[in-house]
Order: structure tokens, then C-alpha cells, then sequence
């Protein structure tokens, strides 16, 4: 067993390290009215934060529940929402400092809310088995588990950080965070429950690829991937995984898990339907396309500027192609309006929005944020 990691809490006790954890941490957030404020100031609530820390006087604000459509899955979310001082820049802070030590036992293939492992890296993955082990990919598995954030017991999620960290200013400061919440399970929508809770997995990943019949594994958050040449063995890993969430994590899978040959209907995953031959958007994702194209092309019809959000969105969509066999999408949908006329749109919006920002002094010393490189 490696060695716990202490001294995490001096980590944050660094102010350039809030100054820059305060900027990398307001990005998509710039237009609500407390990142405003807290952006208006950053040197001034760059010593609040010191301060609270320094003399461990922060208490965590209890979260505020919002309900969302979440557009991806079609299905509505409660989500719980803190300010961003002092909450959000703590958890930025939580997360710098034990970023390292959470990524040291990772699974390489856990593909979800971690820098450089987003969609089109497990999509990659996919795509390159299933092209070059056509007998070992035969059947695929797929499985999810049953209100993941909700159902992860904070008291398992404390015992596996502490054998990991030894640091127990910083253990109390990360329980006082999850407990925030009188909810069951961890908040969805706290920044330093994303990486919570793909840490949480870690000992499922690593036992997953243990199982006889499993040949390659990918997993994006609580949806999991398994492919194997054999039906029975992933049957019996199935269960297998299944005891194993159950008896030492808390957890359930979902009833409607399916083990499948692969080309009967595709691995339906991150967007895409991946085959052996060929990988296709998934349906939802193509109508999206297809919607979002029409909108662009009206708005070339009538002689009006296609808005800066429209164009964003339908290039976003375009870049799920490159993925893809998605050529004659693009000849379809794209072409015809022009990629290289989106991406100035886009190009153009981005400039005013910077100069908006450096006007207001919003976006703080960019030199500096780039010099230092921290939670970059």
C-alpha cells in the first residue's frame, strides 16, 4: 500500500494559488452577479480566502437545491448550488491540492471531469478495439449504476480518502464540505464531488480488470463499458461486479443493464453508436445536429446573422463528426452554411467578450495567470 500524503492544507495556503484558483474557477460563470463581485476584487477576496483558511474559520454554506432538464439524458436533475465565495473557490482550492494524490491510483481509462479525458478519449478507446481485436470485442456489456451520487455513503467516502491522505486539517475541511448537504449521498453539482466521486470507482475499476472474460473496460463516471469474446464470462463478471458494488461500496446497478453482441445494435456510448466497422452519431445527437443546422440555414435565408450561440453549438456539433463516419452529415448539414463563416462568428463574439472582460477588469491579470501555470 503506498504511503498517505500529508501537508495538504499548507498547499492552499499559497495566495497566488487562490489569486489563480479564483480566475481558472470563474470561467463559465462570469455572467452570475457574486463571480462579478468576487472578479471585481480578486486581491481583496484573495485575502478573505487566506483568512478563512489561515485561522480555519471557513464553514460551508448549505447548498440550495435547483431543479434542471438535462438535456443529454432527457430527464430532469436536482442539483445543488453554493455561492462562489467563499464555497466555490475552496472547493477549487480542495480539489488543486489533492488533485495529485486522487490521480496517482486512477484507472487510465476512467474517462469523465478529468482534464484530458473527456468524451473523445473513451471514444478513442472504444474505437480502437473494436477495430483491432474484432474476436475479443464480440460482446459488449454495459451497466449503470442506480443514483450513483445520491446512494454514496459519505462515511465510506471519508474512509477511503483517509487511505489515501493523512492530512487531517484537510480531511475535516473536505467531510465539512460533503456533509454541507443534510441530503443523503454527495451533492451533485459541487465541483469537488466530481472528483470525488470518480475517485470513489477506483477500487471497482482496478477489480473489474481482474475478471476473467473482460478484455477491455471503460468507464465514463457510473456508466461502464465491458468487452469480452465470451457471453457466459461476462454474464458471470456481471454478477460479479454486481456483489462487489454491494457488499464493499453501497452501491446497486441499474435493472436495465444489457450484454450484447456488439453488432447487433452498436456500443451506444458518449454520443456515438460504435461498430466494428464503422462508429455513427447516436440518434439525439444527430437530430440536435440536424436542428441546429436548419436554425443556421433560416437565418441565411432571410439575410440575418446567424447569432454567435447558434453558430457555437452547430460547430460543436460539427466537431463530434470528426469521430465519426459522419462525412456525408457534414456535406449535408454543414457544408452548405459554410464551416469556415461559424467559426469567424464564433471568433468575432470571442474577441468582443475578452474586450468586455478586460474593460471591466473581470478577467484579472492574464499574464499572470499564464505565467504561473497553476490550476491550469
Amino acid at each position: 500500500m503506498p504511503k498517505r500524503v500529508g501537508y495538504l492544507y499548507e498547499r492552499m495556503l499559497d495566495k497566488e494559488v487562490i489569486r489563480s484558483c479564483i480566475i481558472t474557477g470563474s470561467r463559465g460563470k462570469r455572467k452570475r452577479q457574486d463571480v462579478k463581485e468576487v472578479l471585481s476584487d480578486v486581491d481583496g477576496y484573495t485575502e478573505k480566502v487566506y483568512k478563512l483558511l489561515a485561522t480555519e474559520t471557513y464553514v460551508p454554506t448549505v447548498p440550495r437545491k435547483i431543479r434542471i432538464f438535462d438535456n443529454s439524458c432527457r430527464k430532469e436533475r436536482d442539483i445543488k448550488v453554493v455561492p462562489y465565495y467563499p464555497d466555490g473557490i475552496i472547493q477549487q482550492l480542495a480539489v488543486y491540492a489533492m488533485k495529485g494524490v486522487l490521480m496517482r491510483g486512477m484507472y487510465r481509462w476512467s474517462c469523465a471531469s478529468i482534464p484530458g479525458r473527456g468524451n473523445s478519449c473513451a471514444a478513442n478507446y472504444v474505437k480502437k478495439h473494436l477495430k483491432e481485436d474484432t474476436k475479443g470485442t464480440k460482446y459488449c456489456g454495459k451497466f449503470d449504476i442506480h443514483h450513483y451520487y445520491p446512494t454514496i455513503s459519505k462515511k465510506k467516502m471519508m474512509d477511503a480518502l483517509r487511505r489515501k491522505i493523512k492530512d487531517e486539517k484537510f480531511l475535516n475541511l473536505v467531510e465539512m464540505i460533503i456533509r454541507s448537504d443534510p441530503d443523503p449521498g454527495i451533492s451533485i453539482g459541487f465541483y469537488l464531488n466530481q472528483w470525488l466521486a470518480n475517485f470513489f470507482l477506483e477500487p471497482l475499476d482496478h477489480f473489474i480488470c481482474t475478471l476473467k472474460g473482460v478484455k477491455y473496460y471503460v468507464r465514463n463516471m457510473d456508466d461502464i463499458v465491458i468487452l469480452g469474446g465470451n457471453k457466459k464470462k461476462l454474464h458471470r463478471a456481471r454478477e460479479h461486479i454486481s456483489r462487489y458494488l454491494e457488499t464493499m461500496l453501497g452501491l446497486q446497478l441499474k435493472d436495465n443493464w444489457q450484454i450484447f453482441k456488439t453488432d447487433s445494435r452498436g456500443v451506444d456510448f458518449v454520443g456515438f453508436r460504435f461498430f466494428h466497422g464503422r462508429t455513427i452519431l447516436r440518434r439525439r445527437n444527430f437530430q440536435k445536429l440536424r436542428r441546429n443546422a436548419r436554425t443556421a440555414r433560416r437565418f441565411l435565408e432571410t439575410h440575418r446573422k446567424i447569432p454567435p450561440h447558434v453558430a457555437a453549438g452547430l460547430l460543436s456539433r460539427a466537431g463530434q463528426l470528426r469521430h465519426c463516419n459522419g462525412q456525408n452529415i457534414f456535406d449535408k448539414y454543414i457544408k452548405p452554411i459554410g464551416i469556415n463563416r461559424l467559426k469567424a462568428i464564433v471568433r468575432k463574439d470571442t474577441l468582443r467578450r475578452m474586450e468586455a472582460d478586460h474593460d471591466t477588469g473581470e478577467t484579472g491579470n492574464r499574464k499572470d495567470i499564464r505565467s504561473c501555470g497553476i490550476c491550469a
